[in-house]
């Protein structure tokens, strides 16, 4: 499709088109109406207000993305983005698009075209109250100076100073504007300072309710890649449990001090029933193992 007609009249803002009078203007807010690209690149086709007035669907021209690949973003149907036009005479190619538009941090999972404008000069509707404003969503959301990638849906990867943290079920389900203290899978790389010694240490932290270390050619063995819930269930069931290094090592000094000091009274008698004896019985080994952590 060519469009050699220029439709914005730059050269005077006041003259009328279509019965309404355009701006010289470069950048619009747009909404998402197809994000089906055959190729894969990233294109999607937009509706610009006026601009696009009378156009199909089918017909509305690509828009490429401005982010380059090493970044994956794609906007979701009925959401905002901003559009740049290459040549504003021209509005129909050359199109660009950033975003998705986002007004607030508890809209990451979509933001409508009703509320995404909701912080700008061109909003429709008045700003939710800032995040920050309810208690329990404190730690939900990267503060002023984190560096972070926000997913669509609980998760996100924050970087702070001296700190890493990579997280899922970052908030309670159904309730964005709640922490979830409970069970968040996340890992966390802390480089601090020791307050008595003044020396710097690092740490590492995974937590979730359930660990797996699993290595690719372990017995037993798993798959490596695309896994299901079906799959991880298959692991924590047939992964090897990991033993508490402290408990272990308690059950050990008890079977050794029965070895060393268990005194039989002559041949033929039972074993005398001392304390050493009784400690050795009453080992749990069952508490040695951690069912949730387990290795192939």
């Amino acid at each position: 499709m060519a469009y050699d007609k220029p439709i914005i009249q730059t050269s005077n803002p006041n003259k009328k088109a279509d019965g309404f009078s355009f701006q010289s203007r470069s950048i619009y807010y747009a909404e998402v109406i197809s994000i089906e690209d055959p190729t894969e690149g990233g294109r999607i086709k937009v509706r610009i207000d006026r601009l696009d007035n009378g156009i199909d669907n089918s017909n509305l021209s690509w828009s490429y993305p401005m982010l380059p690949k090493f970044f994956h973003i794609i906007p979701q149907v009925g959401e905002m983005v901003r559009v740049f036009l290459e040549d504003p005479r021209y509005p129909q190619r050359g199109r660009f698009w950033l975003g998705s538009l986002i007004s607030q941090p508890q809209k990451i999972g979509l933001d409508t075209v009703y509320w995404a404008q909701s912080t700008t000069n061109m909003g429709m509707t008045p700003p939710l109250p800032a995040p920050s404003t309810y208690a329990d969503a404190k730690g939900v959301f990267p503060e002023t100076n984190d560096i972070a990638i926000v997913g669509k849906v609980n998760t996100d990867v924050i970087l702070r100073l001296n700190e890493v943290h990579i997280r899922a079920g970052k908030h309670e389900n159904g309730n964005v504007l709640k922490l979830n203290t409970k069970n968040p899978a996340q890992v966390s790389l802390v480089y601090e300072q020791n307050v008595e010694t003044g020396t710097y240490y690092s740490s590492s932290m995974m937590q979730g309710d359930k660990i797996a270390l699993i290595s690719h050619t372990g017995n037993p063995q798993f798959k490596a890649a695309r896994l299901t819930a079906t799959d991880r269930e298959r692991i924590f069931t047939e992964g090897h449990p990991l033993g508490r290094g402290d408990v272990i090592v308690e059950a050990f000094k008890i079977i050794r001090n029965a070895i060393i000091n268990h005194i039989h009274g002559y041949a033929a008698l039972p074993a005398d029933k001392n304390s050493i004896i009784k400690d050795l019985e009453s080992i749990n080994f069952e508490a040695i193992l951690q069912e949730n952590i387990v290795i192939n």
